[in-house]
């Protein structure tokens, strides 16, 4: 076999195995886009965390801005804040809605209670960062005020007694 056959017998096994990874990493993605929740319980778990980590991105927010209406805060810091909140936010509401509940009514009520939250949630932070983008003092008070609604609805959340 010549040096160039040699090269290209090679190059065609790194080939393979380069497609072989891709497909695997591609079938593990996935495998993990629906997560199910073999049990009610198990499903009522993930909405409980799901809640309480999504809690923590609106406090954040609400704590970054309300810091920054006392002058403790720069805007630039206040922004980047504000987008690392949304983002974790988004990252932990697709995760749950990646989450395939149960065949179960108590499990239904769960998810549409969860995911009333979760969508103020981000409709919030999303206009809390535009308005700390405008440099808006009025509708930032506002929006950390109603923001407040959403948190609290987060942390009274039962996932067995939802609504």
């Amino acid at each position: 076999m010549s040096v160039e056959g040699a090269v290209w017998a090679g190059t065609r096994a790194g080939l393979a195995v380069l497609t072989g990874l891709a497909v695997l990493a591609g079938l593990a993605v996935l495998a993990g886009c629906v997560a199910p929740a073999p049990t009610v319980s198990a499903y009522q778990g993930k909405a409980l965390r799901t809640a309480h980590d999504a809690l923590s991105e609106v406090q954040t927010a609400r704590t970054a801005a309300g810091a920054s209406q006392r002058g403790n805060m720069p805007y630039a810091y206040l922004e980047v804040t504000l987008d690392d909140a949304e983002d974790a936010f988004g990252s932990i509401q697709a995760t749950f809605d990646s989450v395939q509940p149960p065949d179960d009514p108590a499990a239904d009520k769960a998810r549409d209670a969860l995911d009333a939250l979760l969508t103020g949630g981000a409709d919030g932070l999303s206009q809390l960062r535009i308005a700390a983008r405008r440099r808006d003092s009025a509708e930032l008070a506002k929006l950390v005020h109603d923001l407040g609604g959403v948190a609290a609805g987060l942390d009274d959340f039962d996932p067995e007694h939802p609504g």
